[in-house]
């Protein structure tokens, strides 16, 4: 019976925002771009003659103009066509880079840019430092670049003084102070980012219950922007959870992040490439740490762990043990803990897609309820269920798996 819900569970993550043709039902992150803004300033300086000369050499003058005004013209074209050459050079560097940063976060496999991205995303850096070295697209793009190199913070600390407000460069501020553990900065800039609503109300309300759903003094695994920076949030903004060791994905990229999750007792994969295999090898490393990964990590990376997750509220714990009885922590979870506030009030369409991911746990707690003929709770549990799954668009898929218990 767990492998029925498993099924279910493993086709209900979602890499991009809205449906796909495998059915997948929880989004996760959309991450905006910043929009090229490289100016450039010409300045040309103006010759006098003096006053007293002009009568002397009014015709020559007149010629001598004429001929400077063309050689001028001619300049000013080529310096123009030159201008507009960086110009156009910039904004195609630029796009490159963040065609190449999008594509790469969008890999369901795997978070560290594969070497064609990471030489795309190179090559612009260095076009930006020709044509745009002081420009804030050239800082910004060095440091994210990087993914997530410590190394070059100074780059993102001269993109922030050229735009303080920018939310990109803000989510970028709150990334570096996680990895460097610093719980104050990171706390002031995710504030930040939620203020300019790049992490909404309903990913916040999500993220609550993932973090009540991990496993006490557990370690929590989260993939997308959404779920990552909501949940860091939530521990460190909200003051929840503060016995959770949360780790990103993507920040398992920064070698400086990597060190601190040693210090803590980590055991570490020997390869630097961040992807289901990489995932595999930490939950088989660290099996003592009670892991638990977040719902909206797609099914990839939970393939490659299937027999040994279970779900859990709003997470699959990893557990080595694949007799462990997951029943007793979802009941609890359920009728005490959870907040369930996306199943009662969600009402854009990343929140209706967001409470999916509520179904596998609900679905198993009906199906043993009804083995256990506690017909009351599986009548209240299945109005729940009915109403997700309407909302998220899930109704016929819910359906099918009902009747087969």
């Amino acid at each position: 019976m767990r492998n029925l819900f498993f099924v279910l569970f493993i086709s209900s993550s979602l890499g991009t925002f809205g449906q796909s043709n495998n059915q997948e039902i929880a989004p996760a992150t959309n991450s905006n771009t910043i929009t090229p803004d490289i100016k450039f300033i010409k300045v040309e300086a103006d010759s006098l003659v003096p006053e007293e000369e002009l009568k002397e050499i009014q015709l020559k003058q007149e010629k001598s103009v004429s001929k400077k005004n063309k050689s001028m013209s001619d300049a000013e074209s080529f310096n123009d066509k030159s201008v507009q050459s960086s110009s156009v050079a910039s904004e195609s560097a630029v796009q490159s880079i963040s065609v190449s940063k999008t594509q790469a976060t969008q890999n369901r496999t795997q978070r560290s840019p594969s070497p064609q991205f990471q030489q795309q995303m190179d090559d612009g850096v260095k076009t930006l430092e020709v044509y745009a070295p002081e420009s804030f697209e050239f800082h910004f793009y060095k440091y994210v670049a990087g993914n997530y190199n410590v190394q070059l913070a100074d780059h993102l600390t001269k993109a922030e003084q050229l735009k303080p407000n920018n939310s990109d460069v803000q989510i970028q501020r709150a990334a570096l102070y996680i990895i460097l553990s610093d719980s104050i900065n990171a706390t002031n800039y995710l504030k930040k980012i939620e203020q300019s609503t790049r992490i909404s109300k309903e990913a916040l309300a999500y993220a609550e219950d993932i973090v009540l759903s991990a496993p006490d003094n557990g370690t929590l695994i989260t993939h997308g922007f959404d779920d990552s920076y909501a949940a860091y949030y939530i521990q460190f903004a909200n003051k929840q959870r503060k016995d959770l060791t949360i780790v990103s994905l993507d920040f398992l990229q920064s070698e400086a992040f990597r060190e601190n999750l040693k210090m803590k007792g980590y055991v570490l994969p020997e390869n630097k490439t961040i992807d289901i295999n990489y995932l595999k090898s930490f939950c088989e490393l660290n099996e003592k740490k009670s892991i638990a990964i977040s719902l909206t990590t797609p099914k990839e990376y939970l393939s490659v762990v299937s027999q040994h997750i279970f779900i859990v509220g709003l997470v699959a714990e990893y557990h080595k043990d694949v007799t462990f009885n997951n029943f007793y922590r979802n009941d609890y979870l359920w009728n005490e803990i959870l907040q369930k506030k996306l199943i009662n009030s969600a009402v854009t369409e990343k929140g209706r897609q967001l409470s999916a991911n509520y179904l596998p746990m609900m679905l198993y707690l009906s199906k043993i309820y009804g083995d256990m003929k506690e017909t009351e709770k599986q009548k209240e549990l299945d109005k729940a269920i009915e109403k997700v799954a309407v909302q998220c668009n899930k109704y016929e898929q819910v359906q099918t798996v009902k009747k087969s218990y």
